[in-house]
């Protein structure tokens, strides 16, 4: 009798291969099921790419910014440390968007200069949208710069070339005794800006225009540069 049953049972039990197939099959997913997943993922790709684009074509153009301080920083250390004119100039012709550093405002780029390639995706424009909270920052005396070099003397006081000679680099107006203050603005290819300002007492610094307005913005001006 337990002989009969054993075997009923053995005759019962599911063969274990064929319980490993049906868990591999119930375990699995359909095709259709596969498709479904792979264009989700594409949709979230397509919104998310151009996003991704943006925030690293911004990062390019802030981080351009302070390069461009620094480099205006290296400058004036250099022109205290050997007593002579330090010049800051960017090249708009045979090299587009080279910034560097160079002891003769008039002469081109040479190997050995400091510099800084900014890439064609950026370039310098001649003004930038409302800038009137710049201004305030900088002071009096504002020169909007563009092609024109901006100097430091042998104090690190900001200052431009004499018409004459590099090594005399002169106030804006030698009689009254001002020192200029200088604004650069540069602008990528997404339309964003990025300022960097020199006071008249050789402050250096890189502003980025977070919001714009007709009207007054919350910074208290048109145009608000953080």
């Amino acid at each position: 009798m337990a002989h009969d049953l054993s075997i009923a049972f053995f005759d019962q039990e599911e063969p274990r291969s064929s319980r490993s197939m049906r868990s591999q099959k119930m375990s699995g997913v359909s095709l259709i099921e596969l498709l479904g997943v792979m264009t989700i993922l594409v949709i979230i790709s397509m919104m998310a790419i151009p996003n991704i684009m943006r925030i690293t074509t911004n990062y390019r153009l802030d981080s351009a910014g302070h390069s461009i301080a620094s480099l205006l920083q290296q400058a004036k250390l250099q022109a205290v440390k050997t007593n002579s004119p330090t010049y800051v100039q960017y090249d708009t012709t045979k090299t587009p968007n080279l910034v560097f550093i160079n002891s003769d405002p008039t002469a081109a780029f040479a190997a050995g200069n400091p510099d800084i390639d900014l890439g064609n995706a950026m370039s310098f424009q001649n003004n930038g949208p409302d800038h009137s909270q710049l201004d305030a920052y900088v002071g009096v005396g504002t020169v909007i710069e563009t092609g024109t070099a901006i100097g430091f003397n042998a104090r690190g006081l900001p200052c431009m070339a004499s018409t004459t000679s590099a090594q005399r680099c002169q106030q804006i107006d030698p009689g009254s005794g001002g020192t200029p203050s200088f604004e650069w603005f540069v602008q990528n290819s997404d339309q964003n800006w990025e300022a960097i300002t020199v006071t008249a007492a050789g402050r250096i610094k890189a502003w980025k225009l977070t919001t714009s307005s007709g009207g007054t913005a919350t910074c208290g001006y048109a145009a608000c540069w953080n």
